[in-house]
C-alpha cells in the first residue's frame, strides 16, 4: 500500500437552516441572527488571532544542554506576550501550531518515564500539554515532531488536552479505500485525528453590541512524515496532500457555516513550483478559494520579517497571495498575531483588512517569566536535571560543534564512532551466525554518517559545548538532540558520491571576488542535512555549484566532492558499502538521492543517543581518568581562492573563539543577509 494518496477536491454543500448560498456557493449566516444598529447595520468586529509554533517543549526560558537559564526562549516567556495579546483584545483566539511535545530533554525525560509506566500521562499528562491547559488555548495542531515517540505516545500526550487537536491530512491506513472510479471513498476514508473545527465566537463589535462569529480552523502537516517515522507509522495511516486537503474541507466549513476559515499549516514558505506531497506548501495554501488567514510553522523562521523577496509573498506586511500570514520563530522567542478586521456585508462577514506581526520575548533577566508556568513545570524540571546529571563517562578534552561546518571536529567524530561501535557488532554477531535471523548478512566495509544537528540554527547558543570532565546524559543530548534510531543503508561507491553532493548544496558558491562580502552557508542552511561520511576521504569545492538542491533536485553537472577516496584509492562506483545512518535519513529525509527506505538492510530499535551512551561508558572502562575523542580529519574544504572575503557565523561563548584555530578569524562589523543571525559571532575564513 502506498503511504500517501491523492485527494479529489470534493465540495459539500449542506443546506443549513439560518444559513443561505451567496454567489460563490459560500455559506452565509443569515442577517437576523447578528445584532444590528439603529440604522440595521452590525458594527464592524475585529478579531485577533494569536500563535505559537514550534515550542519544541521549551517550556521555560532555560537551556538543557547548558545547564543555565536562557530568557531568549521558553514558553514561560512568550506567556507574558500572550496576556498582552488578550488585554489588548478580548476577541480573540489563542492557536498553537504544533511540534509542542518533543525537542528538549524535558520532553525526553518524560518518554523515558512513559516507557517504564505506560500510565504515566494519563496520571500526570505531559508537561507541555498542561501548560496549554493552563494558558487556555483555543485549539492546537499537530507538527511532524508530534510522531516522534510513536502514536500510542501521541494519543496518551494529546488525550490529555482541554481543547481540540486538529490534522486533516492524516488518515488510518486499515479502513482506506478507492470507490470505483479509483478516487478517494470519504465516506469510508476516516480520519486519524479530528480535521477541522467549527468555533462560535461570541465577540463584541465596535458599537459594543455582542455578535456571533463561526470561525472554521483546519490543521495540517507535512506529508514527509511517512518518510520521517516511517518505523512509527507505516501500515497504520496514509497521509494526503496539503493543499488538497485543504480544498476539501475549506468548501466543507463554508458549507457548515463558516464565516472565517483559518488553516493551521505546520509548513514553511518556498516559491518552488507546486508539487504534490509539498513539505513547505503555505505559498500554494494560501490560494486555496476561501481561505481567510494561514498560521505556519515548521521551518524554525520569523514571517513577516525573515523571508527574501518571493513572488506573491510579502515579508513586510505578512500576506501571502494577499492572505494575512505568520510564522512565530521557534522555541517561543516570538508570538504571532493576525489582526482581522470584518465587516457584514451583502448577508456575511468578510474579512475588510488585516494586519500581521511578530513579537520577540523580553530576554532581559530582571523580567521574569510567567509564575503559573513555571510552577506548573518545576517538578518536571527538577526532575529532567536530576536525570540528565548523573555522570557516564569522563572527557579529557572538550567536544563543540562551533565550526562544524567549516571543518571536522570531534563532535561529529564521537557520534560517528558510536554508531560504527555499535553496528560492527550487530554485523559480526550476524555473521556468525551465518546470517540467520539477522539483517546485515553480508561482509561489507561500513561507513558512517552524522550531521552537526546544532550548527547554529535556532540561534547562537544552539551548538554544542561539552566540557571536559564528567559527562551525562545532558551532554549526549548535547551531541545528538532528535530522538533518531540507527538505520543501515546498503549502497554503492556512486550513491556515496551523489550522498555528499547532495550534503555540499548547504554551502555557497564562491567567486574569485575580492571586493564582496560572500557567506559560506547558503540562507536556508540546514544543519541536518549537512552529512559527512565517516570511512572515505574527500575534499569539497565550494567554488562549483551546487550539483543539487535544498530538494535533491539535480540543478548541475558540476562536482563539489573531489578526490573521494576509499582505504587511500579512488572509491569504486560499484563497491557496495553499509552506511550508518539515522532513520530520518534511511526513511528518505532530506531528499538525498539513492537513499531511502528501498535501500535499508537493518533498523536497529536502539535509539541513537542510547548507542552513544552505551559508548563512552565503554569509553570509560578503557580510560578511567577521561578520554579524548580524536577525529580524524576525512574531509575539508578545498583552500578558497586567494583574497576572497567569506565569513560564517559560529556561537558567542567566548570558548569558541579561543577554539578558531589560525583559519577562522574572529570579525566584526559585518552584516549577514538572514536576519535572525544578528546575535551570532562571525568569522572569516583563511584563503590560500
Amino acid at each position: 500500500m502506498k503511504t500517501t494518496l491523492t485527494l479529489t477536491s470534493v465540495a459539500v454543500l449542506l443546506l443549513l437552516s439560518g444559513c443561505n448560498s451567496n454567489s460563490n456557493g459560500e455559506q452565509t449566516i443569515d442577517s437576523k441572527s447578528v445584532a444590528t444598529t439603529s440604522n440595521g447595520a452590525p458594527g464592524d468586529v475585529n478579531l485577533r488571532l494569536i500563535e505559537t509554533s514550534d515550542i519544541h517543549s521549551n517550556l521555560l526560558g532555560f537551556d538543557y544542554y547548558q545547564n543555565k537559564v536562557d530568557h531568549s526562549l521558553g514558553l514561560s516567556r512568550t506567556a507574558l506576550l500572550i496576556h498582552k495579546a488578550r488585554e489588548e483584545n478580548a476577541n480573540n483566539l489563542l492557536i498553537d501550531n504544533g511540534d509542542l511535545i518533543q525537542g528538549t530533554p524535558l520532553s525526553d525525560y518524560v518518554f523515558a518515564q512513559y516507557k517504564g509506566d505506560t500510565s504515566y500521562l494519563k496520571k500526570l499528562g505531559h508537561p507541555a500539554i498542561n501548560a496549554l491547559n493552563l494558558l487556555k488555548y483555543d485549539v492546537a495542531n499537530l507538527g511532524n515532531h508530534e510522531f516522534n515517540y510513536g502514536l500510542d505516545y501521541l494519543a496518551d500526550a494529546e488525550g490529555g488536552a482541554n481543547y481540540p487537536v486538529l490534522n486533516a491530512n492524516v488518515f488510518d491506513a486499515r479502513d482506506f479505500k478507492l470507490d470505483s472510479n479509483g478516487k478517494v471513498d470519504w465516506k469510508a476514508m476516516p480520519n486519524r485525528f479530528r480535521p477541522y473545527v467549527l468555533l462560535d465566537r461570541q465577540v463584541k463589535d465596535v458599537n459594543g453590541n455582542v455578535q456571533t462569529i463561526k470561525v472554521g480552523v483546519m490543521g495540517v502537516n507535512p506529508p514527509q512524515i511517512m518518510q520521517w517515522d516511517r518505523r512509527n507509522l507505516e501500515g497504520k495511516v496514509v497521509v494526503a496532500d496539503m493543499v488538497e486537503a485543504a480544498e476539501h474541507y475549506i468548501p466543507e466549513m463554508r458549507a457548515k457555516g463558516a464565516d472565517l476559515v483559518v488553516i493551521v499549516a505546520h509548513s514553511g514558505i518556498t516559491g518552488t513550483p507546486q508539487e504534490p506531497f509539498m513539505e513547505n506548501a503555505a505559498l500554494y495554501l494560501a490560494q486555496v478559494k476561501g481561505l481567510d488567514a494561514l498560521l505556519l510553522g515548521h521551518a524554525h523562521k520569523a514571517f513577516p520579517g525573515e523571508y527574501p523577496d518571493i513572488p506573491l509573498v510579502n515579508n513586510k506586511e505578512g500576506k501571502i497571495a494577499g492572505v494575512p500570514a505568520v510564522m512565530p520563530g521557534v522555541a517561543g522567542n516570538h508570538l504571532g498575531v493576525i489582526d482581522l478586521k470584518l465587516t457584514h456585508k451583502d448577508g456575511r462577514w468578510q474579512v475588510a483588512s488585516s494586519h500581521s506581526e511578530l513579537r520577540k520575548v523580553d530576554k532581559s533577566m530582571d523580567v521574569p517569566g510567567d509564575r503559573q508556568i513555571e510552577d506548573l513545570i518545576q517538578t518536571t524540571h527538577d526532575a529532567t536535571n536530576t536525570w540528565l546529571d548523573v555522570p557516564i563517562s569522563s572527557l579529557a578534552a572538550p567536544i563543540y560543534s562551533f565550526f562544524s561546518a567549516v571543518r571536522d571536529d570531534a563532535s561529529l567524530q564521537v557520534v560517528s564512532d558510536a554508531q560504527k561501535w555499535h553496528i560492527d557488532q550487530v554485523k559480526e554477531d550476524c555473521l556468525k551466525a551465518n546470517g540467520v535471523g539477522c539483517t546485515l548478512k553480508e561482509d561489507l566495509p561500513v561507513l558512517s554518517a552524522v550531521a552537526p544537528f546544532r550548527g547554529g540554527r535556532n540561534g547562537p547558543n544552539d551548538f554544542t559545548w561539552v566540557k571536559a570532565g564528567d559527562i551525562s546524559l545532558r551532554n549526549v543530548s548535547d551531541l545528538y538532540v532528535f530522538p533518531n534510531t540507527l538505520q543501515v543503508v546498503k549502497v554503492n561507491g556512486e550513491t556515496v558520491q551523489e550522498w555528499l553532493e547532495k550534503s555540499a548544496c548547504q554551502y555557497s558558491q564562491i567567486v574569485a571576488d575580492t571586493s564582496k562580502e560572500q557567506w559560506l552557508l547558503v540562507d536556508d542552511f540546514r544543519p541536518y542535512n549537512l552529512d559527512a561520511i565517516k570511512g572515505v576521504q574527500y575534499k569539497i569545492d565550494i567554488t562549483q555549484p551546487a550539483r543539487y538542491n535544498q530538494d535533491g533536485k539535480k540543478i548541475n553537472d558540476s562536482h563539489r566532492i573531489i578526490g573521494l577516496t576509499y582505504q587511500g584509492k579512488p572509491i569504486d562506483p560499484n563497491q557496495n558499502f553499509y552506511v550508518v545512518t539515522n532513520n530520518y535519513r534511511g526513511s528518505g529525509g532530506g531528499n538525498f538521492p539513492g537513499v531511502d527506505s528501498k535501500v535499508v538492510v537493518h533498523e536497529d530499535p536502539m535509539e541513537t543517543r542510547e548507542v552513544i551512551t552505551a559508548y563512552v561508558k565503554e569509553m570509560a572502562k578503557t580510560h578511567p581518568a577521561g578520554f579524548e575523542q580524536k577525529f580524524d580529519n576525512n574531509w575539508s574544504l578545498k583552500p578558497l581562492p586567494a583574497g576572497v572575503k567569506v565569513y560564517t557565523y559560529s556561537s558567542t561563548n567566548p570558548e569558541a573563539e579561543k577554539l578558531a584555530g589560525s583559519e577562522l578569524k574572529r570579525v566584526e562589523g559585518v552584516v549577514p543577509k538572514d536576519p535572525k543571525l544578528m546575535n551570532h559571532a562571525f568569522y572569516q575564513l583563511a584563503t590560500q
